[in-house]
């Protein structure tokens, strides 16, 4: 039985419980966003682009929503709006304007040879996104001739929505009778030189998925495992720079999202992400790689027990339920969300690794689709992040930053990879003027 628990107003849709801090913590620096983008050979033609669009919004009308902001809560509504196409800019993932976008949380966005969606959190989460980008991109390729093929993980067109595609998986695995998790510790925070702004700059290694896969099954770990240590490595350089002394070092965690439809099989197309916070303690002295390996598959294998996600399930939704919360107005709402968006979030970690997994590709379309690409917009407090996302024989790390001119941790962790007998292409949206 799916319990739904709404505190939206009659025939309104209530935030999932992962969306509920992302509209009061948006910001310039805070834009809660993300990108996941296919290249195709062929010329993109807009006019096809939108029909597709609109045919995946006919399936999923669940996405035709705009978000308001109610005297007790944020909650989405119907939209009955077009959808607008946009052509694609130098910087991915920016803040989204509503307003500019009638309404709806996500962009659909286009290049002569890419069609791209962003999305802002409180819709969906990474995986969601890819769903709807499957989608489409297949409809496209049916509706101009390319290939008419369905993606694997993706949508069936021809079938009516399912009750767990729009409902709260969170609200579904609540238990109260479980107690809530703990929280982590104040993580270090690399302080980064030089200026920066709010536009995404963007460095993208691009390395041979075989490669990569051989010298992680060598080593006996995750690729994600493997990309996160040589992060954690990096920042673990970083501080020892700027923190001489040993026992003043502060832990170096990272986020890294746990997709929780694998782990329960729940397949909805709301958010349904929660983070495993592996990292290492400096202060006990310096970790060697292979020690940070083991300790990252460590956490992370403890983080994906189930009955832990649970747990964190209960603190989360335990919190939205409490009656003080529930009836509290928004005004008064929206600065504690803001104080636990850093206090149960950014304050607890160095830097967000994400990876959506290996995509796919349908036979037919093998040699159409050139690259595919993941991005997420970096924040205040950590203003580096990484997205990777594997397709063909290719695996694509994509490093977002609002940093000018400081591309140091870029350049470590790619340096590594090379050095550990990895090679590495790299390309860039940084023009010469962000060029160090």
């Amino acid at each position: 039985m799916i319990r739904v628990q709404s505190y939206a107003p009659e025939g309104f849709i209530a935030l999932d419980n992962s969306a509920l801090i992302y509209p009061p913590t948006e910001a310039r620096y805070n834009a809660n966003t993300y990108r996941v983008s296919m290249d195709l050979k062929q010329e993109i033609q807009p006019q096809i682009l939108e029909l597709a669009l609109h045919k995946t919004l006919e399936r999923c009308s669940y996405a035709r929503v705009s978000l308001h902001k109610g005297f007790f809560w944020y909650y989405l509504s119907p939209n009955y709006k077009s959808p607008v196409l946009h052509e694609e800019g130098s910087y991915p993932s920016a803040r989204i304007s509503f307003k500019n976008n009638n309404g709806y949380l996500f962009k659909v966005l286009y290049s002569n040879h890419r069609i791209a969606l962003e999305c802002f959190h409180a819709l969906t989460d990474g995986s969601g996104a890819l769903v709807y980008l499957k989608m489409i991109v297949s409809e496209y390729c049916r509706l101009s001739d390319i290939a008419d093929v369905t993606f694997e993980g993706s949508l069936d067109f021809a079938a009516s929505p399912t009750i767990q595609e729009f409902s709260d998986p969170f609200q579904h695995f609540y238990d109260k009778n479980i107690p809530g998790s703990p929280t982590t510790g104040v993580a270090y925070h690399r302080k980064g030189t030089g200026s920066y702004d709010d536009r995404v700059k963007v460095i993208s290694a691009i390395v041979d998925a075989n490669v990569l896969r051989s010298r992680c099954r060598k080593r006996g770990y995750t690729i994600t495992v493997y990309l996160s240590s040589i992060l954690v490595m990096a920042f673990q350089e970083f501080q020892k720079q700027e923190v001489p002394q040993q026992k003043k070092r502060k832990p170096i965690n990272l986020s890294v999202p746990m997709n929780l439809r694998n782990i329960f099989h729940f397949d909805t197309m709301r958010n349904f992400t929660l983070f495993a916070v592996p990292g290492i303690e400096p202060a006990l002295g310096e970790y060697t790689f292979e020690e940070i390996l083991k300790k990252i598959q460590l956490d992370m294998g403890l983080s994906q027990d189930p009955k832990r996600i649970r747990s964190q399930i209960k603190r989360n939704v335990g919190g939205e339920r409490h009656i003080l919360m529930r009836f509290a107005p928004t005004a008064i709402k929206n600065p504690l969300f803001k104080l636990l968006s850093n206090s149960l979030g950014d304050d607890l970690y160095s830097a967000v690794i994400s990876n959506l997994g290996y995509v796919k590709v349908p036979e037919k379309l093998e040699s159409s689709i050139s690259r595919m690409d993941f991005y997420l917009c970096p924040g205040q407090m950590n203003k580096v992040a990484l997205a990777v996302i594997g397709f063909k024989d290719k695996v694509v790390i994509n490093f977002s930053s609002f940093y000018n001119t400081d591309t140091s941790l870029e350049r470590f962790f790619c340096r590594f990879l090379v050095e550990d007998g990895i090679p590495v292409e790299v390309s860039s949206n940084r023009t010469q003027e962000y060029k160090e």
